[in-house]
């Protein structure tokens, strides 16, 4: 019966296309073909669900609806999913202004990019700044991927909206610093300097970034690791979700995650290069390494051959069992995953027939766009990526996703209720394809470098016309397929390297023809949603054992001691015996990975040393500490929330170890007595002067009730 309807779909998209293109020649040619759907330069068939575009190339004709879902998806019901239909698109006779305009012998592909400029046009306010989605770090994606080259004077007046006091506004999503990924505004605001070469935007950014990292640095440094702490976008949302409810605040403050510290650390190498335009010098590309260093000796794991989210845990941090694919593709683009791991990153890390997941395992079998695809900002950047290793395969896939998602979705206005759309952040994410992958633009300060990479499927000539950049107009030409340069023209004049220098003006017109260059191994993995992440168990500790609340005979429950796994076979366990402190947990093995693991116990061994800390109103506290052994110890404090936020540095005989976040909001209160973060720390054997300095913050501070400090001897 599935391949009747599928055929009888054929049939139908067949006669449809009899009347599809505008006068030129119809391209059937396939772009991605999978088990779910197929992809060509005039259509999607997926099962009985077609797509189309028609003569007139003002809409993408579809049968889809809210109504006939179903047949593609049919676990909606169970996971309580419901689908609401806006207004469907229809081409506009008046063209969005200054937006260049783009021709192929892809008719559903020129389509789509039409559709996508005039989302861009209307992601824009009456103050002529672009409205912010409920997450600013797909802002600041979508900026980097194609608004800032679009809309370069909207982008940077909506950067300029961010910024307070000479510093980017750090209290967005949650409480800063527990949600830290606000230095996105880097990225984004360097590719604004890149495209547009103003001078005093570039001294307005460089002086806001190099603030704002001084201030990120003071409080978010972790000095064991390197890495910086707080969650991020992408490691926020799944530690919100019934699986992780054992995290408080302070918890999530404690997490070090992959996307903040590439965007951290791809802020100090802007700090340096935009020092290099400005005259200025300094060190901070040495702090672009120390991260990238500490990303790959930290986040990397080897057994499964990604980047893991974030580091989690109380006292001792354990990789998540997860990765973030958006930072992943970072990874990638700037230069993190280096040697042959950008390659093998590409090639080895599952994704699904309809796209890169945000992260992997899912947290559950539908993904909050889409169903199962990704946020169209983490498929453009898995695709350009894709793009950079010559993964042709993953390139052609990755297109298929995107163009698939906003052929049936966003063309139709369907989306799922109670959950806000990213129109802006899909629109500037197809454009990107053009102008990143199709055209091959990379902007530097210095001009514009192209490299081009037109996959199979995808022939013919590709026009950009009407391109504005810095004083100049361009028009730019591509012709065949392949990801090698054959000849590079401009105005009908040879280059010497494929590079157009950012001092040009008036109008040029750039010919590149293309050539099949190397391709990498063309590897991709596929997971079929089976990969979901396990649940996380709950534990009730009792001292010397604990017991697993809800316990499924048959499940494989593993225990943890400090990081290291063994087998549990009953519901209710003794702990082993250890001569020091310990950190225990429980977490389920899945099919493919472990889940996350349950709130740890943490078990001193002997009664930690405990000092009391009177609160002081100047803002700076000491209190002398004798030990009778030196070395590595844990400090946390015990306090009385007041109502906003409290952190303090922390220091060991002058010399600073990290900081303590006291925050308002804490699950794990007892008694009205909450617990930070915990920082280590090394004591020397005797008296050790230990100072907690609260650091003010751009929000209005109360310092907390007088509260006591705990030390652990690790």
């Amino acid at each position: 019966m599935v391949g009747m309807t599928r055929l009888l779909a054929v049939l139908a998209v067949g006669l449809i296309l009899c009347a599809c293109g505008k006068g030129k020649e119809m391209s059937n040619q396939v772009i991605v073909q999978n088990e779910a759907y197929t992809v060509t330069g005039d259509s999607i068939i997926e099962d009985s669900i077609i797509a189309w575009v028609p003569k007139s190339m003002d809409r993408i004709g579809s049968n889809l609806t809210t109504a006939n879902l179903d047949s593609l998806y049919s676990n909606l019901d169970s996971l309580n999913v419901k689908f609401v239909q806006g207004k469907s698109w229809r081409l506009r006779k008046t063209r969005p202004t200054m937006m260049p305009e783009y021709s192929c012998n892809q008719p559903l592909i020129e389509t789509l990019y039409n559709m996508s400029i005039e989302g861009i046009a209307d992601g824009i306010d009456k103050n002529g700044n672009f409205m912010a989605s409920h997450n600013y770090s797909r802002l600041y994606c979508a900026i980097y991927l194609s608004l800032a080259c679009l809309k370069p004077h909207q982008a940077m007046s909506t950067l300029k909206t961010m910024v307070d006091r000479d510093s980017i506004i750090m209290q967005r999503e949650g409480q800063w610093p527990v949600v830290s990924d606000h230095i996105g505004w880097a990225t984004a605001a360097w590719e604004v300097y890149k495209i547009t070469g103003d001078r005093e935007w570039l001294a307005f950014c460089y002086h806001t970034i190099e603030k704002t990292l001084n201030i990120n640095r003071q409080v978010l440094l972790d000095q064991a690791t390197g890495l910086v702490h707080g969650a991020g976008y992408t490691s926020a949302r799944p530690l919100g979700t019934p699986r992780m409810t054992w995290m408080s605040y302070n918890d999530l403050f404690a997490c070090m995650a992959l996307g903040n510290n590439i965007l951290t650390g791809n802020a100090y190498s802007i700090l340096s290069e935009m020092g290099d335009e400005l005259g200025i010098e300094n060190d901070y590309m040495k702090n672009a390494q120390r991260i990238k260093d500490a990303i790959n000796q930290h986040l990397w794991n080897e057994s499964h051959g990604f980047y893991s989210s974030f580091l989690y845990g109380m006292a001792v941090p354990r990789q998540a069992p997860l990765t973030d694919n958006t930072s992943q593709a970072m990874c990638v683009l700037w230069g993190i995953a280096d040697d042959d791991r950008a390659e093998n990153l590409i090639a080895n890390t599952p994704v699904s027939n309809y796209g890169v997941n945000v992260t992997y395992p899912a947290s559950a079998p539908i993904e909050p766009y889409f169903v199962n695809a990704s946020w169209a900002t983490t498929q453009a950047m898995w695709n350009i990526a894709a793009a950079y290793t010559s993964n042709e395969n993953a390139l052609r896939r990755g297109l298929g996703a995107l163009y698939r998602a906003q052929a049936l979705y966003q063309s139709r206005g369907i989306h799922m209720q109670g959950i806000n759309t990213d129109d802006l952040g899909t629109s500037a994410s197809n454009a990107a394809m053009v102008i990143r992958v199709l055209m091959g633009m990379k902007f530097t300060p210095d001009g514009i470098e192209f490299s081009p990479n037109v996959p199979t499927g995808m022939p013919g000539t590709k026009e950009l016309k009407g391109l504005n950049y810095r004083r100049a107009v361009l028009d730019i030409t591509v012709k065949g397929e392949g990801n090698d340069i054959n000849t590079i023209t401009d105005n009908g004049k040879p280059l010497e390297s494929a590079f157009l220098p950012g001092n040009i003006e008036g109008d040029h017109h750039i010919v590149i023809t293309l050539k099949q260059g190397v391709k990498s191994n063309n590897k991709v993995t596929i997971h079929h949603n089976e990969a979901i992440l396990p649940l996380t168990p709950t534990v009730e500790w009792r001292g010397d054992s604990g017991h697993i609340v809800g316990f499924v005979p048959g499940q494989a429950y593993r225990l943890s001691v400090n990081g290291k796994l063994t087998n549990l076979t009953d519901s209710v366990f003794a702990l082993p015996k250890n001569d020091s402190f310990t950190e225990y947990s429980v977490e389920i093995a899945g099919k493919y990975i472990n889940g996350y693991m349950s709130r740890p116990y943490l078990d001193f061994h002997l009664t930690p040393q405990t000092a009391f800390f009177p609160d002081s109103v100047s803002g700076h506290t000491s209190i002398t500490v004798s030990v009778a052994e030196g070395g590595d110890y844990l400090i946390d404090v015990g306090y009385y929330p007041t109502g906003t936020l409290d952190v303090r540095e922390v220091s060991v005989n002058t010399h600073p170890m990290g900081t303590l976040v006291m925050t308002s909001v804490n699950e794990l209160s007892i008694n009205g007595l909450a617990y930070s973060n915990m920082v280590n720390v090394k004591l020397l054997k005797g008296e050790n002067i230990i100072a907690f300095r609260q650091i003010r913050l751009p929000k209005a501070f109360t310092p907390c009730k007088p509260f006591h400090v705990r030390i652990i001897k690790r």
